[in-house]
């Protein structure tokens, strides 16, 4: 009787976490928010343009290179702008007038001085009021005249800095690290302000958008993880199996009047950029539990 207990027991128990089992299976399908029919595209690209007129003396990039941030793809003649940076150096290893003025200073300042202890005796008067303050107009004339000579030469620093930066302007840099999917110009060109010179694209990240049912919107925030699978019927079942895991960025805080659905997507890191803009994807979205506490509350 005892041993038919026991099996009773064991069988209640396998049945209770069958039971458990699959009730937690169902949940997490709950859970679960599968929105399909997802647009791919790059997070960050970029088309560079000029950021002023001239002609392009040499353009570095080829279509399909990989190039980082801050990369010089293309430059612009900078033979004049090169030579108003030497000028100003020029001009800034100049200190002349402030010494100059400085020696005129002390010169002044001797003068004035002689003339004040020639009359230290009350009893001679060797020179005139008049003289004196003449003297003493011409010392402090001279003292502006140093922090006149020091304020130039400050501007001219400050002009060396504006022609350098000027320079720079003549060097066409990428914003972002990327692919070059696009060369708009050949070296030799003329280029205006504005001109677009090359298109540079980031696949590493990429932009996986869909829309959902706003009742699925209170089940979301942002930062919450998802799963990407593409879904085109033309790839191989192994492309198709492949999964790429990312976040939620961005929920839309208004519905689409027509659809009644809200616009959201999600961050993925394009592992083997085996994912291509322009393909149609499955995003499987995995609420956060902290989202769902403060719903139940």
């Amino acid at each position: 009787m005892t041993m038919n207990n026991s099996k009773l027991t064991k069988i209640l128990l396998i049945a209770f976490g069958f039971a458990i089992s699959g009730e937690l299976s169902i949940a997490e399908d709950r859970e679960r928010i599968l929105v399909d029919n997802c647009s791919i595209a790059p997070l960050n690209s970029a088309k560079i343009a000029s950021d002023r007129p001239g002609v392009l003396e040499l353009i570095s990039v080829e279509e399909g290179d990989e190039v980082d941030a801050k990369q010089q793809i293309a430059r612009l003649r900078d033979d004049v702008a090169t030579a108003a940076v030497e000028i100003s150096r020029k001009q800034t290893e100049n200190d002349i007038e402030i010494r100059l003025a400085q020696k005129t200073s002390e010169v002044a300042a001797a003068e004035l001085e002689q003339a004040v202890q020639a009359n230290s005796d009350p009893n001679l008067q060797v020179v005139t009021r008049y003289e004196i303050r003449r003297l003493k107009l011409s010392a402090e004339q001279t003292q502006l005249q140093i922090e006149q000579a020091e304020h130039d030469f400050a501007v001219k620093k400050l002009e060396l800095i504006e022609s350098e930066e000027r320079l720079k302007e003549h060097q066409i840099l990428t914003p972002i690290s990327g692919m070059v999917v696009r060369r708009f110009k050949t070296s030799g060109e003329a280029v205006q302000q504005g001109t677009e010179i090359a298109e540079v694209v980031n696949f590493q990240i990429l932009k996986v958008e869909g829309f959902i049912n706003v009742a699925d919107s209170w089940e979301i925030c942002q930062g919450d993880p998802v799963v990407v699978r593409l879904e085109s019927p033309n790839l191989s079942s192994k492309i198709r199996d492949m999964t790429f895991n990312g976040n939620i960025r961005f929920i839309d805080g208004a519905v689409t009047p027509v659809t009644e659905k809200i616009r959201i997507w999600a961050e993925v890191r394009n592992e083997g950029n085996k994912l291509k803009p322009g393909l149609r994807a499955t995003l499987e979205i995995m609420p956060s539990t902290k989202q769902t506490d403060e719903l139940s509350e």
